[in-house]
């Protein structure tokens, strides 16, 4: 057989091959590849078309204006406008009271919760404490609107019972503030509790045997063996959690809408008031 036909023999063979090879490798993108079309979708455009929109004079209730160029005056006219800036500082030191005391209170409830010694009485923790998960935001902040409610709500006669006088939680400035925070701790916390109790019951009871064994105190290994085997469970809490304080929007607009005045309004509270 001449050398000729030998490669036209072969030649199918190595293409075979090549394809197989070249598929091989193309499949894991084009596995993600819906995932990067949806993300082009629902992320990239809308940034990207909010961006553009920002160098223009729209209006979203007045489409007929049209869409003229402004260059950067957006960007010059958002130090001056005092609501916006008023709204940007609740928003961060609402992140900054929520996350961390959330975080706190809903390790505190994954300890609780993961204790040996509770029993039969777990389950019934369990359900009281994800109880708040059952219901929207919305519904949150009416409810906790009639529980501050300054002449019938229960929070006040209950200050009163211990000598504290009756408290204008939505007129006063820092009671409004007290009360958007209490409102979303107990909103927020159980989703942190029950990441965090995932996470406990999935380090293993071996770790924590060896460490008694070896004369560890509780706090040793709690501080030494679960807070670090926690760290995925913490980075995932710390992250949702700041998402969604940022963009905080129903339970506020429901308990204050944003007031008194625009003092518990958030970045998300101001879009809707100024731009809807």
């Amino acid at each position: 057989m001449s050398s000729a036909t030998t490669t036209l023999l072969a030649t199918p063979g190595r293409t075979s091959r090549a394809r197989r090879q070249f598929w091989r490798r193309a499949a894991p993108y084009l596995f993600i590849l819906p995932a990067l079309l949806a993300l082009a979708a629902f992320i990239a455009y809308p940034v990207g078309y909010s961006f553009w929109l920002s160098f223009r004079d729209y209006q979203l209730n007045m489409p007929i204006l049209g869409k003229p160029w402004v260059g950067l005056e957006n960007y010059r006219n958002l130090p001056r406008d005092e609501a916006l800036v008023g709204s940007v500082e609740w928003t961060l030191i609402f992140a900054a009271f929520t996350v961390p005391i959330g975080f706190v209170l809903g390790l505190a409830m994954a300890l609780v919760l993961n204790s040996p010694y509770l029993g039969i009485a777990r389950g019934l923790l369990r359900g009281v404490f994800l109880l708040p998960m059952m219901l929207a935001g919305i519904v949150v902040g009416f409810m906790w609107r009639m529980l501050f409610d300054p002449e019938y709500g229960p929070v006040n006669h209950l200050l009163g019972l211990v000598g504290v006088g009756p408290v204008s939680w939505f007129s006063d400035i820092r009671a409004a503030k007290t009360a958007v925070i209490i409102a979303e701790l107990w909103l927020s916390t159980p989703f942190v509790m029950l990441v965090l109790l995932a996470g406990l019951q999935g380090i293993p009871d071996e770790y924590l045997e060896a460490a008694r064994i070896d004369g560890a105190s509780s706090i040793q290994s709690f501080v030494q063996i679960v807070l670090p085997l926690l760290r995925p469970a913490i980075a995932v809490v710390i992250v949702i959690r700041t998402m969604d304080a940022l963009r905080a929007f129903d339970l506020i607009y429901a308990l204050t809408n944003g007031g008194p005045g625009t003092a518990t309004s958030t970045v998300m509270t101001y879009n809707y008031r100024y731009f809807s």
